[in-house]
């Protein structure tokens, strides 16, 4: 009898693999696009590459999209290496939030779990063309996992983090994080790096290869009373804490310019709703969730009570998980 459960329940497994979703899973399109959600999701362990759309039912652009997409379905429905589904983002806002989609219609790849954003034209053969490369150059060498540093080259004298959609701080993230997208021949980019490495610095960041001679750690509480003092803001703290003397949020940059992988991640992030809105922008982003800081003040004054706002030590700030006792 075990081994006829164990059986039954790969068979299963196989099955939910060749079709890549679940009945469960409500949404607007049917075979051959299969409706997914978190419940029943390509993770790290499906052996096929997906397009993904994540679109609403308010959005025009969506509806224009809908046949093209539906068409694009039936052009692959036999090959067993790709997978074509689609996301409701009225339903299932978590899986839309998780991979940073604010702007619809958004298309993905999705390879082993990860996110890879399309940027092309809304038309059946080029997304044909395009899923089609990346299923075929899934697991090549000779590429790099690494992020555009852009700005940031330094690993002596940097603390920005360079990050990219392969390396974007997710929902297993042990930081709260303030991210920067920007363009690199901006002519605003000097300033963006001066403000943006004083900021990481503000909040407790270091390069990676600086000298540890050099580090000056401080407690938390220490640096927040510092920051306010610095910065002229007022802290609203616990009584005890909060604890511990690492940064009290990571920063990192996403180069929008310099590749074309980071032009269609920063089209994708940079889309809310039907808007396209153009760097430079922040982003404040906790446990995977991400927040649009629209139209942020890039200053490092306005920045760093901006990060101590989200972590919760400013009045009406929401309160973070830091340790402290209150």
């Amino acid at each position: 009898m075990r081994w006829l459960l164990v059986f039954v329940s790969l068979a299963l497994s196989a099955c939910s693999e060749s079709t890549g979703g679940s009945k469960k899973c409500k949404g607007s399109y049917a075979n051959p696009v299969v409706n997914l959600c978190s419940e029943h999701w390509p993770d790290a362990k499906s052996t096929r590459v997906w397009m993904v759309v994540f679109y609403t039912s308010w959005c025009g652009h969506c509806r224009a999209l809908e046949p093209k997409y539906k068409e694009l379905g039936k052009l692959l429905k036999n090959d067993k290496s790709i997978g074509i589904g689609a996301v409701d983002c009225d339903i299932d806002r978590a899986t839309c939030s998780k991979y940073g989609v604010s702007g619809f219609p958004a298309l993905k790849a999705i390879v082993s779990g990860k996110g890879k954003s399309y940027n092309g034209a809304r038309e059946t053969e080029p997304m044909k063309a395009w899923i089609e490369g990346i299923a075929k150059n899934r697991g090549t060498k000779g590429g790099s996992a690494k992020c555009a540093v852009g700005l940031f080259k330094s690993r002596v004298k940097d603390a920005v983090v360079p990050l990219c959609e392969e390396h974007f701080p997710d929902d297993k993230a042990k930081n709260d994080w303030l991210v920067l997208f920007y363009n690199s021949k901006s002519s605003a980019s000097t300033d963006l790096k001066e403000v943006l490495h004083r900021l990481a610095v503000d909040l407790g960041n270091d390069p990676p290869d600086m000298s540890k001679s050099l580090k000056k750690p401080k407690k938390k509480r220490e640096r927040l009373e510092s920051l306010a003092e610095k910065y002229d803001f007022a802290v609203d703290l616990p009584k005890k804490g909060p604890f511990g003397m690492d940064a009290l949020a990571k920063v990192g940059g996403v180069c929008c310019d310099c590749n074309e992988d980071a032009v269609a991640f920063c089209a994708s992030s940079l889309r809310i709703g039907e808007e396209d809105v153009q760097a430079p922008q922040v982003f404040w982003v906790s446990k995977g969730h991400r927040e649009l800081l629209k139209d942020a003040d890039m200053s490092a004054p306005s920045l760093n009570k901006l990060a101590v706002t989200k972590l919760g030590f400013v009045s009406g700030g929401a309160r973070a998980s830091q340790g402290g006792e209150l």
